[in-house]
């Protein structure tokens, strides 16, 4: 009887060993020599410590530790589960070289956050290196390769595939990040290195980064839904060739520190060098730090022979120029109709006495002014947020807003006929941080 029992009870267990997997005294994952995690959440090791290269396709589904330098290998995919925080100790970063993958695939409910070890309420911009993804796609270097800054060794970027990728960031956070590797030359919160088109970027933050927020150098990718809160210097940052279509952005700058929202640029050694750079940005709501120790907080700067487009736009609190345009290369940009200010509104810049709401080099004759005012913008005209406050941004207009009226920007952009970054939903709520520390 007893014998019989045991076999019917051994039976009835059996359909939920198979759909589940039963402990048989070993792991059914597998880890690399570095401590990857490739098995799945039953296999997971909390806060675990990565150092040195993932060399197969590893997938992290709890929290992890990066000690140093981590490095994701080309043909290689690093996949992160919706709800991890992965950690940045001082020194560390991830970097995933040409021909790998990064996957941060997470969700408004659950992001996935990159963020500094140091405990809350300790964290500091640099506290650790940030993300770096190395593309294939094409950038206007000398055969379309260069080597990333400050990393050394085997990291190479750039090629010809365009519609290659770098992976996915959705619902992810960059967090206190920009440590210095060499004198002067930190890294960024992401740098995107000549990414294709192939790659998604939505939904993504970067926060007080001790560089730029976001850069681009070369690539093709397109992006939307993204804020750059708190960056030391740029919040976005554009050169070698970038050419993608920028929507629904948000920058809000530090009070006490912040250089330009967007800088532009197209190559310093060849201001003529092809491809160019050429951003094309609509509905972003760019946000100054105001009047206090500001001396560099500006809106965009355009230089070296960058073009771009410009629609649905705020302008408010820059300490200086909402505009700057330097280099005679870039202003035959702008006679050349490669670039375009349009259905925007200027508010409250230019707030230092000794400055311009659009500036140029000193000895140069391009009127600026009038090359924006030929546009349709609005000046001097508040937009009606809901909260410019640093630390508790409100990015929704009053119902009243002249901001709410506008023409929607042309054909690669969604239909937004507003101006900023958001009308009716703010689409900021919930997954982001506005956390001094």
């Amino acid at each position: 009887m007893h014998a019989q029992l045991l076999r019917k009870l051994f039976l009835m267990a059996l359909p939920i060993c198979l759909a589940t997997g039963c402990d048989s005294g070993s792991e059914t994952g597998s880890e690399s020599d570095s401590g990857n995690e490739t098995g799945n959440n039953g296999d997971c090791v909390e806060n675990e410590e990565i150092s040195g290269s993932i060399s197969e396709d590893t997938t992290w589904s709890c929290n992890k530790v990066l000690a140093d330098i981590v490095t994701v290998d080309e043909g290689v995919t690093l996949t992160v589960d919706p709800g991890v925080t992965v950690l940045g100790k001082s020194g560390s970063a991830l970097v995933v070289k040409r021909g790998g993958k990064l996957i941060a695939d997470g969700t408004a409910d659950a992001p996935i956050v990159f963020t500094s070890s140091q405990p809350e309420g300790s964290r500091a911009r640099g506290d650790w290196g940030g993300i770096v993804l190395l593309g294939e796609a094409t950038n206007n270097l000398p055969n379309s390769e260069g080597q990333p800054e400050g990393l050394e060794g085997s990291y190479v970027y750039g090629g010809s595939d365009d519609s290659s990728s770098c992976g996915t960031l959705r619902y992810a956070r960059v967090e206190f990040a920009g440590y210095e590797l060499t004198t002067d030359n930190e890294l960024n919160g992401i740098t995107f290195y000549s990414c294709g088109t192939g790659t998604t970027v939505e939904y993504v933050q970067v926060h007080m980064g001790a560089d730029d927020g976001l850069e681009m150098f070369g690539g093709t990718f397109d992006a939307h839904h993204i804020v750059v809160t708190g960056a030391l210097d740029d919040s976005l940052d554009m050169d070698q060739g970038y050419r993608g279509n920028l929507q629904h952005i948000f920058v809000q700058q530090d009070p006490t520190i912040g250089n330009y929202a967007f800088e532009i640029s197209n190559q310093g050694a060849d201001l003529n060098a092809t491809p160019r750079t050429y951003p094309r940005i609509a509905n972003a709501t760019l946000i100054g730090a105001g009047g206090d120790n500001s001396t560099k907080s500006a809106g965009i700067l355009l230089k070296e022979g960058a073009a771009g487009e410009f629609y649905n736009i705020v302008y408010t609190n820059f300490y200086r120029a909402a505009v700057e345009l330097t280099h005679g290369a870039t202003e035959t940009q702008a006679t050349d109709s490669n670039i375009t200010f349009d259905n925007s509104l200027f508010f409250n810049n230019a707030l230092a006495s000794d400055a311009d709401l659009f500036a140029t080099d000193p000895e140069s004759t391009f009127d600026l002014q009038g090359f924006v005012e030929g546009f349709t913008n609005m000046f001097d005209v508040d937009p009606m947020l809901g909260s410019t406050a640093w630390g508790s941004p409100n990015i929704l207009p009053d119902p009243a807003s002249p901001a709410l009226s506008a023409a929607a920007p042309p054909s690669g952009f969604e239909a937004s006929p507003y101006i900023g970054a958001a009308h009716d939903v703010s689409w900021i709520d919930g997954w982001t941080t506005f956390a001094p520390n």
